[in-house]
């Protein structure tokens, strides 16, 4: 009988013409020689079926592979309706703007490419310089997709998006055929569907890239104005407090802060042991999981770091005492 533990995921580092050093600079990346001298590190991908696991029994192993193998064990009751490993959590680091760009939901991505899913997400943003915004969704100019066409057409995109000023602890969801970009001064926590489909709509003058025309407007959702970004207040509990940020059909997911542990029997209603697969990570703090298979020798943990916790594992988190407190988002998929 496998006995399940808590798998530490190995962190892969993309660079990205738009990217900085931030997520070198203070997720530790560096130690490793990860990244080199220069290097624009634009995202760095936490957890996805190409991750490999860093410790014990499975070490070597991606995520992939396992859920092949161990689908209920892994996954719970998920994997019953999802062929492959559903989803995907990114740090990203805007250093310059992103393409403004717009992801296919699932039936177009099996129509335009052949592919299992679309691409919705969300971001937690983590830190934010002075007046930083983002791009989300359409303005009130827009009245149809002629129109968006012929601004495509003259490069005048710009003026039927909607410009929205962001901060830390803002909470987007990007629902799949949203027009968005992630501006410069930014750095987030990603979490979306393990879908890597994206459809440019303007990119800011960079030579070389290419514009999706034709695509791009067939993804385009024109009913996405007026958005609006939601700041969530984590609510207090014994030993931790906790919100949830984003719930939609693809994932859930939920900030909690440790002041002293949380038990998995605590987590938030809808999150229920069985269901899913739970992907942590670790924002700022360090602390440890205590598992009933690592009790006797508690797995570390520290900022930066994303472990996958099997659907049927019972676990503790425990603060460590730091400068930082211990706050961690965990993700689920939805079925």
């Amino acid at each position: 009988m496998t006995e399940w533990y808590p798998l530490k995921l190995e962190p892969q580092l993309k660079e990205r013409v738009w990217g900085g050093r931030w997520l070198v600079q203070n997720l530790g990346r560096s130690a490793g020689g990860w990244a080199e001298e220069g290097e624009r590190i634009g995202e760095s991908w936490e957890a996805f079926s190409g991750s490999l696991v860093t410790n014990g029994t499975w070490q070597g192993h991606s995520l992939g592979l396992l859920y092949d193998e161990y689908p209920l064990e892994l996954a719970g009751e998920i994997s019953k309706s999802h062929a492959e490993f559903p989803l995907l959590v990114k740090f990203i680091d805007a250093r310059e703007n992103l393409s403004v760009q717009v992801h296919p939901d699932d039936a177009l991505a099996r129509t335009l490419e052949n592919y299992r899913s679309g691409k919705s997400e969300m971001w937690y943003v983590m830190e934010a310089e002075p007046e930083a915004h983002i791009l989300y969704g359409l303005n009130d100019k827009v009245t149809s997709l002629e129109q968006l066409s012929e601004a495509l057409k003259q490069g005048t995109l710009l003026e039927y998006v909607s410009s929205i000023p962001i901060k830390a602890g803002d909470v987007v969801y990007l629902p799949s055929r949203t027009i968005h970009a992630l501006c410069q001064g930014v750095v987030v926590y990603e979490l979306q569907q393990e879908s890597d489909i994206t459809y440019r709509l303007y990119d800011w003058g960079r030579q070389g890239r290419e514009i999706h025309h034709e695509k791009g407007l067939q993804a385009i959702n024109l009913e996405t104005h007026n958005l609006k970004v939601s700041h969530p207040t984590p609510l207090q509990h014994e030993g931790f407090a906790s919100v949830t940020l984003v719930e939609c059909p693809y994932f859930t997911n939920e900030l909690v802060e440790i002041s002293d542990q949380l038990k998995s029997s605590e987590r938030a209603e809808g999150t229920d042991k069985g269901r899913s697969f739970t992907l942590l990570t670790v924002l700022s703090g360090a602390g440890a999981i205590v598992s009933p298979s690592n009790a006797f020798a508690a797995e570390a943990i520290h900022k930066g770091d994303t472990f996958l916790l099997p659907a049927n594992l019972s676990y503790t988190l425990k603060a460590s005492t730091t400068p930082e407190p211990l706050r961690v988002i965990l993700a689920q998929a939805n079925s």
